[in-house]
């Protein structure tokens, strides 16, 4: 199998890490392979990809010509692989098309498992024809790896930039993320009925504990006054009778 310049463009195309922009395009990468010899004959790489899945897709495209190869691949041939990054979980999806002869694939390459795949199908039916446009079946069958990348660089940025926001060329996709956006917001105020509720049933539960903390302390204040109350009798009553006893002890001379 040929080698492709893959270390050079992967170096310009992916950049370091800390150059990533805030927004990352769908689309990450797109090319075009040969089926005979699996040479990938011109690829492009969206400029904010991360080496480390930029190299997830550069093996996921070898896979994939090696299989378009030994199929071998027919006219309109499709495959699909999912990518798997750094850390075990998914970071995209590649997609491959067969050209009307057969004679290449196209493939892209999509950040998430998110964009439609029709859209990304679209796509490479689009690519493949603009191919066969600009490039003679001669130049597809004799080039050399990497040799039509700079012929195809701008026909590549384009498409990729034209299908990095499938909502903007797909009704379907508009209206799948309209109803997220609105699932969203019912999900939010869903929560937040059930944050006021669960705040009522707080209010209510300690309005309840303040209710019976009041009435006990209603009763223990009964309680006290009756208990003063009966303190007071008999200290009058002990009073009376002292005062009953001295009065008794003065006049009993006299009585005598």
């Amino acid at each position: 199998m040929p080698n492709t310049p893959s270390a050079a463009l992967s170096a310009t195309a992916a950049g370091p890490a800390e150059a990533q922009a805030s927004s990352l395009r769908a689309v990450a990468l797109l090319g075009v392979g040969r089926v005979s010899d699996q040479a990938v004959l011109a690829k492009h790489a969206d400029r904010n990809t991360l080496s480390a899945d930029l190299q997830g897709f550069d093996t996921a495209v070898v896979q994939l010509m090696q299989r378009a190869s030994k199929f071998p691949a027919y006219p309109g041939w499709r495959d699909r692989q999912v990518v798997v990054g750094e850390y075990g979980g998914e970071s995209g999806r590649l997609y491959a098309l067969a050209d009307s002869q057969a004679l290449c694939v196209v493939f892209v390459a999509v950040r998430g498992a998110r964009f439609p795949e029709r859209m990304a199908f679209g796509l490479l039916q689009e690519f493949a024809e603009k191919v066969r446009m600009v490039q003679s079946e001669t130049s597809l069958s004799e080039a050399n790896a990497g040799r039509l990348t700079g012929s195809l660089k701008g026909l590549m940025k384009d498409l990729m930039k034209d299908y990095s926001n499938p909502s903007k060329l797909d009704k379907v996709t508009l209206v799948h993320e309209k109803v997220d956006n609105i699932k969203g917001l019912m999900q939010d105020n869903v929560k937040k009925i059930l944050e006021t509720h669960v705040s009522l049933e707080t209010l209510q539960t300690k309005s309840m504990v303040m209710s019976d903390s009041a009435d006990k302390f209603l009763k223990q204040s009964v309680c006290l006054k009756r208990q003063v109350q009966m303190r007071n009798i008999r200290v009058k009553v002990v009073t009376a009778v002292c005062i009953s006893a001295i009065g008794l002890y003065l006049l009993l001379p006299l009585l005598s």
